[in-house]
This record gives structure tokens, C-alpha cells and sequence, in this order.
């Protein structure tokens, strides 16, 4: 299994609803109001929102700002709370509680300092940690003294699941101080890239994210690399994605590395089951 599965299961433990971590009158949300703006607009306006802030607004990333992740102050036993939890459902966003001592611009600033990470090319990669996928494989995949500072003020997090449940996170404090750049490790960067497939086949196939095996993600890796890379002829190859057994492992080989389109190549693939 890769690291960032096995840490998933140790860091986080499954719960059916917020009910168990919600223990103040207020919580925050990151939505995703790009993905789906309309859905998004009306909790500016519903009982129980305080504030929200642009995100990226005063930033480097401000050129940006209509594509920019909103973060919400909101009561938790309002009408907007229950809306914006069904939001992060379909997959716009996350929720977390703080302790008292941070307020929405400590959270804002806090989460700010993540949107761009030094790689480990030298170079700098824009996170959207405003996904569920993302930040899941983001806070899974990070060594433990990053995950204990980005978690702390944070105090805990939920992610939803693929499944529509949630992925309950909490870090015990820091031991060492913050290191002055957040950076990706090499690991991180594999993790991210997988992110997006991990949640499809763990959506797809009902399995939970922590049991996802490793062969699926690799022979969905190998697929999409020799050009299968659309929902549909996905979903029609899941079979071969996750059989248990090797037979058909020259075969499909074969197949994937033919000059044929990538549609006749799940028309073969599919003559194989």
C-alpha cells in the first residue's frame, strides 16, 4: 500500500456525521465556489453565516480571485451550517473547529501560507487544498511536523469521504518550531498526483480510501498513461482495474502499448473480460 494510504488510516478515523466532533457554537468552511458557484452563493446570504473572506484576496494569488476558495464563520446549529456540510459533500469543500484562540483572519492567514509550496524541483506548485481529494492526500502524505503545524490551528478537521461520510483529523501539538517555507517532499508530490484517481476508483468501487489497493491505482496509472483517460471508458475497464489476478497481464500490456485509439483500445480490453 503507499505511505500516504497506510498514514490515512493512522491520522484520521471514520465518522458518519459531525455530530461527535462539533463541540462549540462555531466552525469554519473552505468551499470550492469555483467548481459550482451557484451552489455556493446562496450561503453568503442563509441564517447562521457571520463572515467569509476571499481567500486568495490580498495575496500573490489575487489575479486569481474569482477562482478563489471561500472561508466561512458559521454557527453550528444554523441552517447555512447543515447547507455548507452538504456543500463539502459533493465534494466543494471541508470543515474544521478551532480552539478559541484563532478567529476567521488567524484562520484565513494560516491557511494562505499553504496555497503555494516550494517543490522539490526548485520550482513553486499551486496546491488547491480547497478540495477534499487534495487536502486528504495533503494532510495523509505530509511528515509528521508538518501535519502537526498545519492541523494545530486548526485544532480538528473534517474531510468527506468518497462515499459522502467524513474523515475526522486531529494532530497533538508541535514539538519543533515551523520551518520558515512549507515545501513538498517527493513523496508529497507522488501523493498529489494520485489524489484525483484514488478518490475516483475509491468513489467508483465503494472502497474507503484507507483500502484501496495499490495494484488498482497502478494499473489506473498505467491506463491513463497510454491514453484511457475518460470517466466512461474508465468505469467500463473497472473490472480489469480491479481484478485480484495476473492472467491478463501480457494481454492488456499488449493492447495499451498498440497505436490504436484510446476508445479501440477499451474496445479490446473489454473482449479480454
Amino acid at each position: 500500500m503507499s505511505g500516504w494510504l497506510n498514514q490515512l488510516a493512522e491520522r484520521c478515523y471514520p465518522a458518519d456525521n459531525l455530530a461527535e466532533m462539533v463541540t462549540g457554537q462555531r466552525g469554519f468552511v473552505v468551499l470550492d465556489q469555483r467548481r459550482s458557484p451557484e451552489q455556493c452563493r446562496p450561503l453568503l446570504d442563509m441564517p447562521g453565516k457571520h463572515d467569509f473572506i476571499t481567500l486568495f484576496a490580498g495575496t500573490a494569488l489575487s489575479l486569481l480571485n474569482d477562482a478563489s476558495p471561500w472561508l466561512f464563520e458559521i454557527d453550528t446549529d444554523s441552517e447555512a451550517w447543515r447547507y455548507a456540510q452538504s456543500l463539502c459533500q459533493q465534494r466543494l469543500g471541508w470543515v474544521c473547529q478551532p480552539p478559541a484562540d484563532q478567529n476567521l483572519q488567524s484562520i484565513a492567514d494560516h491557511l494562505r501560507a499553504l496555497f503555494v509550496l516550494d517543490d522539490p524541483h526548485g520550482g513553486k506548485s499551486l496546491i488547491n487544498l480547497q478540495q477534499p481529494a487534495v487536502w486528504t492526500v495533503l494532510l495523509a502524505s505530509a511528515p509528521a511536523n508538518f501535519y502537526s503545524h498545519w492541523l494545530n490551528p486548526l485544532d480538528r478537521v473534517a474531510t468527506p469521504t468518497p462515499q459522502g461520510q467524513w474523515s475526522i483529523w486531529q494532530a497533538d501539538a508541535p514539538t519543533s518550531p515551523a520551518p520558515d517555507r512549507w515545501q513538498l517532499t517527493v513523496d508529497m508530490e507522488a501523493a498529489l498526483k494520485e489524489s484525483q484517481q484514488a478518490w475516483w476508483l475509491s468513489r467508483m468501487t465503494k472502497t474507503p480510501l484507507a483500502s484501496l489497493p495499490n495494484a488498482w491505482l497502478a494499473r489506473m496509472k498505467t491506463a491513463m498513461q497510454a491514453g484511457i483517460s475518460r470517466s466512461d471508458h474508465l468505469k467500463r475497464l473497472l473490472p480489469i482495474i480491479t481484478d485480484e489476478g495476473e492472467r491478463l497481464h501480457i494481454q492488456i500490456d499488449d493492447i495499451l502499448n498498440t497505436p490504436l485509439s484510446s476508445r479501440q483500445k477499451v474496445q479490446q480490453l473489454e473482449r479480454l473480460l
